[in-house]
């Protein structure tokens, strides 16, 4: 592909992958049997920018960064599209000091993208949080082109008004 320097192999791979809306969208966690699997999770190259790769992801939740003095506890899971895996998304935790969840990462691999599942894992981050009794969850991304803002905004999601290192955050009521 000239746009890209697509390979022929990663062109079939593209032209095979699924083009319809999965019949599930599951979060499950990260086991043995699919670590490396969940490890190959990429996005599409134009979005490399806004989202870690999934190594990253893992590394900062084996040793979690501290945030204003608390120490973020990390909940993440792989996203399987009709039992395949296709995502992956990580949380900071509601815990003293920090009282509200923050979706840290959400990556929908390259080759689903544009099938709704990234707006369909959000719908369930937010079940767990209720499920946990937080009635809000934060994120935040950065402008530009190929940022998730028009999704999170599709979600429900409202900027604060705060910019944190550069990206919008934004809240979402869950009650």
């Amino acid at each position: 592909d000239w746009l890209y320097g697509m390979l022929r192999a990663d062109w079939e791979a593209w032209r095979g992958r699924p083009r319809h809306r999965p019949h599930s969208v599951e979060l499950v966690d990260v086991t043995a049997d699919n670590l490396r699997a969940a490890m190959r999770l990429a996005t599409h190259k134009s979005q490399e920018q806004f989202v870690a790769p999934v190594t990253q992801s893992l590394a900062e939740a084996l040793v979690p960064p501290v945030e204003d003095g608390v120490t973020v506890v990390p909940w993440y899971r792989a996203v399987a599209a009709d039992g395949a895996l296709a995502g992956f998304v990580m949380l900071a935790r509601s815990q003293p000091g920090a009282e509200e969840p923050w979706l840290w990462r959400l990556l929908v691999d390259r080759m689903h993208q544009r099938l709704g599942i990234g707006s369909h894992v959000i719908d369930l981050v937010a079940d767990q949080c209720r499920s946990w009794g937080d009635d809000t969850l934060l994120t935040s991304w950065r402008p530009g082109k190929g940022s998730p803002e028009p999704m999170y905004l599709a979600r429900g999601f409202v900027p604060t008004g705060e910019i944190h290192d550069g990206e919008v955050v934004a809240r979402l009521a869950l009650r």
